[in-house]
């Protein structure tokens, strides 16, 4: 009796372990909104906030993804890079990062990027989880040609102005 309850248990376990390692690997959930905003415009005004984000990364614009994000804002990459000012980000985004790659990368991770969640924080913050498959670095995992990176976008509303105040950049690897 020990021994079935043993396997029994055994065949559980696993079965829980490989749909766990399927989700945090490589599939990516329905898009999910949690929360809901204090009024329509707000949902407008980030999505209008994303969109120029998207056009802004795929354009290499350093000044305008920079000036999306506050004064203030912390932002740190998928390398522990971090910057604590837009003034640093834009100096990163134009001398170091978009130079040291062929502008095709930042057009395929604009195209490719794609939102998992968006959760409204009371009035005046929400927390946006996107993601994108680019060839900016290449992949280590086993089969996949595009590295898929992660962005996790805090936005903060001060005089109904949405910008980004945090972001952690992370690869999702095996």
């Amino acid at each position: 009796m020990f021994k079935i309850s043993a396997i029994i248990m055994f065949v559980a376990i696993s079965g829980f372990a490989s749909s766990a390692l399927a989700q945090e690997r490589w599939e990516i959930p329905e898009y999910k909104i949690y929360g809901a905003p204090s009024k329509e415009a707000d949902a407008i005004a980030i999505d209008t906030l994303l969109e120029t984000f998207r056009k802004a990364w795929e354009a290499e614009d350093a000044a305008t993804v920079a000036g999306l994000h506050s004064d203030n804002v912390e932002w740190i990459n998928a390398y522990a890079r971090m910057f604590q000012s837009s003034d640093a980000l834009e100096q990163f985004l134009e001398k170091r990062l978009f130079p040291a790659f062929r502008a095709s990368a930042s057009e395929s991770e604009s195209r490719n990027m794609k939102s998992i969640s968006r959760r409204y924080l009371g009035e005046d913050a929400v927390i946006l989880h996107l993601y994108t498959d680019g060839s900016r670095g290449k992949s280590i995992n086993e089969g996949q040609v595009l590295r898929r990176t992660h962005f996790h976008f805090v936005l903060e509303k001060n005089c109904d102005n949405w910008t980004i105040a945090h972001v952690a950049i992370m690869d999702a690897r095996l």
